[in-house]
């Protein structure tokens, strides 16, 4: 489903209704663009990720990278004077660019089918299981494995997984939504 402009509109009266309010006490005073880890990676800066959403500019921001290299991490939000939560407001647009089926790197929507279907039947994230996931279908089939051997070999990954208990109910979760 390509974005449209009532998307976008609603995207945008979703943010400043729901999800986000206080998102018009922002100043620029940019604290939340110095403390994030991802800054230097990001098309859009957090501070300039909110001023895209009060100008309209929606669009933008799915066209850009940033919403799916944030990491969620909180430090934005937690350092943000006006108490606006900008991590709230990057998985919101995160989210809604999944369900419009927009991505900027392609290989996101690889990453989170694979990371789903495997959290799903172990109940739990499985490193080399997504790794090993992600080569095999960019057909880069030895992609990192030196640095896989070194980490095997320091026993910092387990070869095989641990399932959890109550696993069948992380799966049905997951299900409705794959």
């Amino acid at each position: 489903m390509a974005k449209t402009n009532k998307d976008l509109k609603r995207i945008k009266e979703d943010l400043l209704n729901y999800i986000e309010p206080n998102i018009y006490n922002c100043y620029q005073c940019g604290k939340c663009t110095a403390s994030c880890p991802m800054v230097d990676v990001f098309e859009y800066k957090p501070n300039q990720i909110i001023r895209l959403v009060l100008m309209d500019k929606i669009d933008r921001i799915l066209d850009s990278n940033s919403i799916f290299l944030c990491l969620s991490c909180e430090i934005c939000s937690s350092r943000c004077p006006q108490e606006v939560h900008i991590a709230t407001i990057m998985n919101f647009i995160r989210n809604e660019s999944w369900k419009m089926g927009e991505f900027k790197i392609k290989n996101i929507a690889r990453f989170y089918n694979i990371f789903l279907r495997l959290a799903g039947m172990f109940g739990r994230s499985f490193e080399p299981g997504l790794i090993m996931g992600m080569n095999v279908l960019s057909g880069k089939f030895f992609n990192d494995a030196d640095a896989a051997v070194k980490i095997l070999m320091k026993r910092k990954i387990k070869m095989l997984p641990e399932p959890i208990k109550g696993r069948k109910q992380v799966a049905k979760v997951i299900n409705k939504y794959l």
